[in-house]
């Protein structure tokens, strides 16, 4: 199938949004920082680090998993095909989805992804109260929301999840969205070219080919770091409300998953339009 003229045009915007958007490591005032922070992490013992990388991966993997199996999946499932019947009625599977024209799928994927960010920025606030039980969910439900967001936007442009190369790919989507600024577009070129390299088979999540090294762990590790500041937060009340607390949580949810869709968005619209051609 060939491209419209629209195709063409969304996908000189996304050539334009990648070479503004991906940062240069060593023109970056992020590059010291993450050079620091894996010197440290490299100090450790290497059992460590690789034990402290697969537990990660795990954690990951089967959050992703779990979600994609469970009843609210297949709820989530039939919302995106009602989306999509709003625009030809003969859509009853996800991979029908790429019949539909890409500002129509881009017009959808906006409305499921701004709504994980109001989600994001809710669940954010919430955490932002300070309470042990708050806090020790704001990770969970944070890690949850974000690949709930790259789960609609796979459907979105009809890839079906339930295949375990997509399984794989939107978790190596992930782990690219939340990489530091400076590994990030290393990150992209390699997904770009797993489409050609591994269509239609397993991704090896453990042994990618980009540059993951333990830097990785600082946005985990913000997490937590942002998890006790609201912690101390807590009673610094304005008006019996812990306002500090809650703007801090809320403000740093909503730019991750600002951050992750994004990135997420472009991605499957690219692929979305490369395979069309």
């Amino acid at each position: 199938m060939e491209w419209t003229s629209r195709d063409k045009v969304v996908y000189e915007t996304i050539e334009n949004w990648e070479e503004t958007y991906f940062i240069e490591g060593n023109k970056s005032g992020y590059y010291s920082l993450e050079t620091s922070f894996n010197e440290v992490i490299e100090k450790w013992r290497p059992d460590l680090q690789k034990k402290l990388l697969k537990t990660v991966d795990s954690i990951i993997f089967h959050s992703h998993a779990i979600a994609q199996n469970s009843r609210f999946d297949q709820e989530t499932t039939a919302k995106v095909l009602d989306f999509g019947r709003l625009f030809n009625e003969n859509i009853n599977e996800i991979p029908d989805m790429k019949l539909l024209k890409i500002d129509q799928l881009r017009y959808i994927a906006n409305q499921h992804l701004a709504k994980q960010r109001l989600i994001s920025l809710t669940q954010g606030g919430f955490a932002g109260i300070g309470g042990l039980f708050t806090v020790a969910l704001d990770l969970p439900l944070m890690l949850t929301i974000n690949l709930r967001s790259i789960q609609l936007t796979a459907m979105t442009y009809g890839f079906d999840l339930n295949k375990p190369y997509e399984l794989m790919l939107a978790l190596k989507v992930f782990h690219v969205a939340t990489l530091p600024k400076t590994l990030q577009k290393e990150g992209w070129k390699q997904l770009l070219l797993e489409l050609h390299e591994y269509e239609d088979e397993w991704l090896l999540f453990e042994e990618p080919n980009i540059e993951k090294s333990t830097v990785w762990l600082m946005q985990p590790l913000k997490q937590i770091g942002k998890g006790l500041i609201l912690y101390l937060c807590r009673k610094k009340l304005i008006q019996g409300l812990p306002l500090i607390g809650i703007t801090v949580g809320a403000t740093a949810n909503y730019f991750l998953a600002k951050q992750v869709s994004e990135i997420a968005h472009h991605f499957y619209q690219k692929r979305f339009l490369l395979e069309k051609n």
